[in-house]
């Protein structure tokens, strides 16, 4: 199943960058992408790689936050496997981590939880970027801070103890009653919230929420250094924010991996500050190859290590599994 998701999202990923080199010129594209040097190439997935390091200390640091141990080079594998599932709707499938922790004894209402931490503080990252140059465009702040209150609004809910513990009561209620299944499910829910709740106090989510400002930062970066080495550089302000509302747009489209939106994004907007439409293109197709598909190899390859030592589980992690389990 994760072989055709990846399959399935690779074919579309190829039909469109196929059609928008055609649309632009093949010519213009292949000249353009022909300029970048190998150094160039190297400096913007270092940089990725910068991404994907900072992203992982906070994930490692928001379990550890809540409770649980696993060694570093499983929760590198399992987090940086991930990534192959990351084009999916809403980068729903990175949610397969949940399972493959499972046997180190973390609940999956944790790592869930962790989950939904990480994708609002990106959000909030993501939109801040958006900051640095959108609000110059007229209406382009009010905007924003529209958008801003999105996640306000949602940690406002969060941290309203009532609705929990509504919540918490009915499911306890009913969970042996004809809505059994329906209160297991809304006490799930509330351990899920409660987990959240503890990664997102004013000290864990201020350090999550630099790291995700600096991880999405160092690939705005890398969008920039491309422009440069294409001839049509922008101030890092500009770069920066069309490089986040793509990425915003992409996410809000839920289409797999915000394919075809993010790029089409990127392109209408490289192009209002006056880019040529073939350096437009290659600047796009350059920086998805460099971060999206760049991360989806790094999971593969991170599954396949796995896989091979998948079946050693320390005595230790067993134990924990089986003291989870009786909770």
């Amino acid at each position: 199943m994760r072989l055709k998701a990846v399959t399935v999202s690779i074919a579309l990923a190829a039909t469109a960058y196929l059609v928008a080199v055609l649309w632009a010129g093949r010519a213009d594209v292949v000249a353009a992408i022909g300029g970048i040097g190998l150094g160039t190439l190297a400096m913007v997935l270092g940089l990725s790689l910068t991404n994907y390091g900072l992203r992982f200390s906070r994930w490692h640091y928001y379990l550890h936050k809540l409770g649980c141990r696993l060694p570093m080079r499983a929760d590198l594998l399992i987090y940086i496997g991930g990534f192959a599932l990351t084009t999916t709707p809403g980068k729903a499938g990175e949610l397969a981590r949940t399972l493959w922790l499972q046997p180190y004894g973390v609940a999956p209402s944790r790592s869930i939880a962790v989950f939904f931490s990480e994708r609002l503080q990106d959000f909030v990252a993501i939109l801040l970027l958006c900051c640095l140059g959108l609000s110059w465009y007229p209406g382009g702040r009010w905007l924003l801070l529209a958008a801003l209150g999105l996640p306000v609004a949602a940690l406002v809910l969060l941290y309203l103890p009532g609705s929990a513990r509504a919540m918490n009561r009915w499911s306890e209620t009913n969970r042996q009653g004809q809505r059994s299944r329906m209160a297991v499910l809304v006490h799930r829910m509330t351990e899920i919230l409660a987990h959240t709740r503890g990664c997102l106090t004013p000290v864990p989510l201020l350090i999550g929420l630099v790291i995700g400002i600096a991880a999405w930062s160092a690939e705005g970066w890398g969008f920039a250094i491309l422009l440069v080495a294409l001839g049509h550089p922008l101030t890092l302000a500009t770069a920066f924010s069309i490089y986040a509302f793509s990425m915003l747009t992409g996410a809000a489209s839920f289409l797999p991996g915000g394919l075809g939106g993010s790029e089409a994004a990127m392109i209408v907007l490289l192009r209002l500050t006056g880019v040529p439409l073939g350096v437009a293109v290659s600047a796009t197709l350059l920086i998805r190859l460099a971060t999206l598909w760049f991360a989806v190899l790094l999971g593969i390859i991170a599954l396949s290590i796995r896989t091979k030592t998948s079946s050693i589980v320390p005595a230790a992690v067993t134990s924990s599994v089986v003291t989870e389990a009786a909770k």
